[in-house]
């Protein structure tokens, strides 16, 4: 699994981080995703949004494994709009899958998520993972982890929350 900063925030803010590494073991990050969260170097600014400690902790415990893109200078995505880090995953992903290794890209951005398509990448977003989280048992209810990740400024749309918590038979 390689995950984007975004995903990574909102799950962190909220105190939910641990469900990636319940759910997918070791999740993998990009030096760009690493420099996004501010946790690496030799000064990580750690006081920047809550939940950033918990980032840098994972790190440190290796569950959250820093992997540089192979494909770094081959790779330039099409659209714009998708930033470095998104673009990073993305190089990640076709460089592993180069090597013949899976890699489940977790990226929530429009721009990141279409050009992630447009190369056949394997993909899901955050509220798949709330989701998946909750059919494995980790949490009692998706409903609430969906709606404190939205009270806490990380966009889902409306009709990614209503598919999910449908699937999951909560609405």
């Amino acid at each position: 699994m390689i995950a984007d900063a975004g995903p990574l925030i909102g799950l962190s803010r909220i105190g939910r981080l641990g469900l990636l590494r319940d759910v997918f073991g070791q999740v993998l990050i990009t030096p760009a995703v690493a420099a996004e969260l501010r946790i690496t170097g030799p000064e990580p600014d750690l006081a920047l949004f809550a939940g950033q400690e918990d980032l840098a902790a994972a790190l440190v415990e290796g569950w959250l494994h820093l992997s540089a893109p192979g494909l770094a200078e081959a790779y330039h995505p099409l659209n714009p709009g998708v930033d470095s880090g998104e673009a990073s995953c993305i190089a990640l992903a076709l460089g592993r899958r180069q090597r013949g290794l899976e890699s489940l890209l977790i990226l929530d951005d429009r721009a990141g998520r279409t050009e992630a398509r447009r190369l056949d990448l394997e993909l899901t977003g955050t509220a798949a993972v709330v989701a998946m989280a909750r059919l494995r048992g980790l949490i009692p209810a998706a409903g609430p982890v969906l709606l404190d990740l939205c009270s806490k400024g990380y966009f889902l749309s409306e009709a990614t929350v209503d598919t999910v918590l449908r699937a999951l038979n909560e609405r």
